[in-house]
This record gives structure tokens, C-alpha cells and sequence, in this order.
């Protein structure tokens, strides 16, 4: 078994990993490959210096990718993904990787390293816990899983990450849909308008139906905005809708996602490790 960090041309053998690493998940995701390469090269944007595989002779048994950037003004690592092939689990293949990734991370000037791990997933949570993760905040992931309709005449058009006033959000999203990191990647924005002032903001990947921000100012709200942004990104979108990672306490938004056709289908915990 080796470990080394992960270069572009693995990339074929890390779709690979990834799609049978996650096929018995606790979350089954399966994406094509087209859907991969956006995942790690245009939404986590992994660095690969500072992202690994383990191998056995040619064969990628395991990988962890990690991306940074400044969060809640810490340097910070953010693991965007972790797999090990099922015949290579119970071999410390996991820690085997951050034991040779750490002082990769710390030579960087990192401060910590953060993650999701689905709440129900309590192996990959003991597993952190181990190497020194603990636990931070509990997120709720939401899926449209009823047609949403709405009577609100809002305008709604496509706008620029220039327009977005993040102010506008009550919570602080997690690391993968921070304003720091979203500004660095590849999504669409849709702002609510009337005449030239911004009423509220919905961010997404309309391809993947995943929406990363969803915000309206609060002199706004109770007004259509949020469900006009919602029933344009459903008109746009390839997929239904997901939106990922609100935090637990977040009531007033779980009941407008909820109205909306949303269901809190997976809890995930967002955890640290302090490098």
C-alpha cells in the first residue's frame, strides 16, 4: 500500500474509486462523469496539493480531497470528499492518508481542517473522531420532492456574484457555500427585482439542481420573493431541487423550505480538526 498526492491524470481512476467507495453509502451518489469533474474541479475546486490517494500497485483504493480557503477568517482546509474501497476499509487506509496529508495541510499555513459526515453514518463518525475531528454544528439537507407552484409576480432574472448582497442571509452557510468560496466557482445566480432594487438572491447549479444560497432581505420578506427565486430555479433546473447544510436551528427557514415542497431528507454534522 502507498499513498502520494492525487494529480490530474488519476482522474479516471478516482471517478472510479468514488463511484463504487459511495455505492454502498449511507448516501448512495452516483454521478456521471461529466457531474464528477464539475463536483471537483468547478464546486470543491480540490487542490491537489493537498489532496491524496492510497494504492495498491495501480489500483486507487482510497482518496481524500481537500480544497482552502479563508472561512469565518481562519485558513482553512475543507475535505470535499472521503472513500475507501469497501476490501480496503479496517486497514487504517483513512488516518494512513491524513498522517501523510497533515503536514502537507500545515505547511500551507492552515489552521484546521473541516467536513460533513451524514449523521446516521456513525462508522465514518467514530473514524473522524479518532483521527481528532469533533463535532461543530448539525446541518439539515432538503430535496423538492412536490411540484412547487406560486401566485407571486416578482421578477426574477439571471444576474452576477457582483450583484448578491450576502448580508441578506440570517446563518452562516458551511465551508462549500461560504460567500469566500463561492466566489471563487462556476455558479448561476438568480436575483429577485423591483425595478432596479435587489429584493432577495437564490445561487445554484441549475444542471445539478443543488442550490448553495437562497436569501432574501429581511424588509422583504412574507412578500413572494423567496418563492418566486425558488420557482425559477425549478423551471431552470435539470434535476430537483436540493439545497444542503442548514443549520438545525434555522426553524423560520425549515418552515418556508417545507411550504415549498422541501423535505429534510439527511442530517449531516459539520466537524474540525485543529491542525
Amino acid at each position: 500500500m502507498s499513498i502520494r498526492l492525487i494529480s490530474e491524470g488519476d482522474f479516471e481512476k478516482l471517478y472510479t474509486t468514488f463511484k463504487v467507495a459511495f455505492s454502498d453509502n449511507t448516501v448512495k451518489f452516483q454521478p456521471s462523469r461529466e457531474e464528477f469533474s464539475y463536483r471537483i474541479h468547478k464546486k470543491i475546486l480540490y487542490n491537489m496539493d493537498i489532496s491524496a490517494g492510497s494504492f495498491d500497485g495501480d489500483e486507487m483504493t482510497g482518496f481524500i480531497l481537500h480544497t482552502s480557503n479563508f472561512y469565518q477568517g481562519i485558513p482553512t482546509a475543507y475535505n470535499g470528499g472521503t472513500g475507501v474501497l469497501p476490501g480496503f476499509r479496517n486497514q487504517r487506509t483513512a488516518e494512513n492518508m491524513y498522517e501523510f496529508l497533515i503536514p502537507k495541510i500545515q505547511a500551507k499555513f492552515l489552521a484546521r481542517i473541516l467536513l460533513e459526515v451524514v449523521e446516521n453514518n456513525q462508522k465514518a463518525v467514530s473514524l473522524y473522531e479518532k483521527i481528532g475531528f469533533t463535532f461543530k454544528r448539525r446541518f439539515h439537507c432538503y430535496k423538492m420532492t412536490e411540484e412547487f407552484k406560486t401566485h407571486s409576480e416578482i421578477s426574477v432574472s439571471q444576474g452576477s456574484i457582483n450583484d448578491v448582497n450576502f448580508n441578506f442571509s440570517d446563518f452562516e452557510p458551511s465551508f462549500i457555500d461560504s460567500s469566500e468560496h463561492i466566489k471563487r466557482g462556476y455558479e448561476k445566480v438568480l436575483l429577485a427585482k423591483d425595478d432596479s432594487e435587489i429584493l432577495g438572491y437564490l445561487i445554484y447549479q441549475p444542471h445539478l439542481g443543488r442550490i448553495s444560497q437562497l436569501a432574501v432581505d429581511r424588509i422583504h420578506r412574507q412578500k413572494g420573493v423567496g418563492e418566486a427565486l425558488l420557482y425559477k430555479a425549478q423551471s431552470d433546473a435539470k434535476k430537483a431541487l436540493t439545497i444542503m447544510n442548514i443549520p438545525d436551528d434555522e426553524m423560520g427557514f425549515d418552515a418556508f423550505l417545507k411550504k415549498c415542497g422541501f423535505q429534510n431528507q439527511v442530517n449531516q454534522f459539520e466537524m474540525e480538526l485543529i491542525i
